[in-house]
């Protein structure tokens, strides 16, 4: 006979992987603070002093008096773990699973739904593990939700810009890129980046934007063709790639990588065709400025400029740069002023100067002190952050189209060492993200990382040079994406930060200024995961929702 128990666990602390020391057992209930119209989560660790296979964890209707909120919003998925060299082994890829085995411990992931138009109030749920059906021990779940509803992914304030690499879905499945069945794939991993609010189609137009930085070269989208000096463009994949991503809802910016190969110093660009007159596919290595390279972009440009419009998709798309240095960015401007009218510009990576008032769209690398990110939107371009939300005038605000308006974000990548979002980067330091972008006025955040698998993400998950987890946010599965912790922790402070929004533009008075800005602090100050307080998150949410749920009252008064 095995003795079982349930342990509630914080779910911004990364659970126990398999051979850790067995949590110490306690009694209390698994808690939640919710908004409306918001997914949050809570972490369950069941034991058994035997191991055990075939259990299950069940979660019946949330219930707060006559209101409920069904069984079928919540999801139980299975935390597994995988190995790090940083770290050893560490939890992090969750697995839908109908039932598990117990060896020792089984850390459990319950995700909640609170859905609009449901009163405010505590609302409970009946928790149970059974084995062989039968409940070998029970708990409760409470729910707290706050009155107010967030707005849905798809009208997000926040930019969320995380890359996803097309290759790697054809390669993990067999299958030929770009054919019927690769894009029959792609669609859950695209409705699952609209799901966490992705803004942008990040769109191959050129061989290996990115060389072979990733496992699997990013696959160009746009079909090239040369009979004799004049280019042709088959536009068909591409199209069918963006309008795969507006019909779920991903639709503010279509970034285009890229006419210059990068990261880095590099001015090189690859032009990779048909030949027409041959029959071979053929390749040039051209230098930006050079004829070659200006009659190539200079044709390619102007048909897809013309497609763009016909598509009316040409106000949304921009040329993109990722860590293009100064010089090489000043060479890269002046043949975008030169011979590509209409379209926007994007860069990742530090710059200085001119260009930092000039670039459409910006995602800066910052420096992170002990108070958080240490340095805010420079003033070129404060006019269009989120400080400006505090005013409900300007055409910023919370709400307004991000077509309307440049967008200035942030990212991490392969460093700082944190905060960050590796595999074994402590789970709060996904949470902060969203409360960096308040802080600092950024609009956003970007990372190059979805879903750059290598062969055996789950027995060797490590990755070149870079750490692990830096290369994906998600695995590979049978029916599409499994979601990691850090995935879902970092949907959870993009809701955090749409709180902010909301609670921004309706500050009443100086109290709720110092509320407003104590929760940032807060949420904010040491950004070393391993040190910072767990409590820090539900403080400073607990001082925004009232300005929030004040803010709501009077939207639908």
């Amino acid at each position: 006979m095995s003795d079982f128990s349930i342990i509630c666990w914080h779910p911004l602390l990364r659970p126990p992987a398999p051979g850790a020391e067995l949590p110490e057992n306690n009694d209390c209930p698994l808690k939640a603070l919710s908004c409306r119209n918001q997914t949050t989560s809570v972490i369950a660790v069941v034991t058994a002093s035997k191991p055990v296979a075939g259990a299950r964890l069940i979660v019946g209707d949330l219930a707060s008096g006559t209101a409920t909120i069904p069984s079928s919003s919540t999801r139980v998925r299975l935390a597994g773990a995988l190995p790090t060299p940083e770290a050893g082994v560490v939890c992090d890829p969750l697995f839908d699973v109908e039932q598990f085995d117990i060896n020792g411990f089984a850390p459990i992931h319950i995700s909640i739904y609170v859905p609009k138009g449901i009163p405010s109030g505590k609302y409970t749920a009946p928790v149970s593990l059974q084995v062989d059906r039968a409940t070998v021990a029970a708990t409760k779940l409470e729910l707290e939700v706050a009155d107010v509803d967030l707005p849905d992914p798809r009208d997000f304030s926040f930019f969320l810009n995380v890359w996803m690499n097309p290759a790697t879905v054809a390669r993990w499945n067999g299958v030929t890129v770009w054919s019927d069945e690769h894009f029959r794939l792609l669609e859950p991993y695209i409705r699952d980046l609209a799901e966490h609010g992705q803004k942008t189609v990040v769109l191959p137009i050129c061989y290996q934007p990115w060389g072979t930085q990733t496992r699997d070269p990013y696959p160009n989208a746009i079909i090239w063709k040369k009979r004799g000096d004049k280019y042709e463009f088959d536009f068909s994949i591409a199209d069918r790639y963006i309008q795969l991503h507006i019909d779920h809802g991903i639709e503010c910016a279509i970034h285009c990588y890229s006419i210059v190969q990068g990261p880095g110093e590099t001015d090189t660009s690859v032009i990779d065709y048909l030949n027409l007159d041959t029959g071979k596919q053929e390749q040039v290595i051209t230098k930006i400025g050079d004829p070659e390279y200006v009659s190539a972009w200079k044709q390619f440009l102007g048909a897809f400029r013309e497609h763009l419009k016909a598509k009316g998709w040409l106000d949304r798309t921009y040329l993109a740069f990722d860590e293009k240095p100064g010089p090489v960015m000043d060479k890269l401007m002046a043949f975008v002023d030169q011979h590509a009218e209409g379209f926007k510009t994007s860069l990742a990576g530090n710059i200085e100067g001119p260009l930092v008032g000039r670039l459409d769209d910006l995602s800066f690398a910052r420096p992170f002190n002990e108070k958080g990110i240490a340095i805010k939107v420079p003033p070129e371009r404060a006019a269009i952050g989120v400080a400006q939300l505090l005013d409900p005038d300007q055409p910023c605000a919370a709400g307004g189209k991000c077509t309307e308006r440049f967008i200035t974000t942030f990212y991490v990548c392969c460093g700082p060492e944190f905060p960050n979002n590796f595999t074994f980067s402590p789970l709060i330091e996904s949470r902060m993200m969203g409360w960096f972008a308040v802080q600092g006025s950024y609009d956003g955040f970007l990372r190059w990382d979805y879903n750059d698998w290598p062969d055996d993400p789950y027995n060797h998950p490590e990755w070149a040079p870079f750490p692990t987890g830096d290369v994906n946010f998600v695995y590979p599965g049978d029916d599409g994406p499994v979601s990691s912790l850090r995935w879902e922790q970092l949907l959870e402070g993009i809701y955090d930060y749409e709180l902010a929004m909301i609670a921004s533009t309706n500050i009443g008075n100086s109290d709720e200024m110092v509320d407003y800005e104590q929760a940032i602090s807060v949420a904010c100050r040491d950004v070393d995961g391993r040190t910072k307080s767990l409590g820090d998150i539900e403080l400073a949410r607990r001082l925004l929702i009232p300005i929030a749920e004040k803010a709501f009252h009077k939207k639908t008064e």
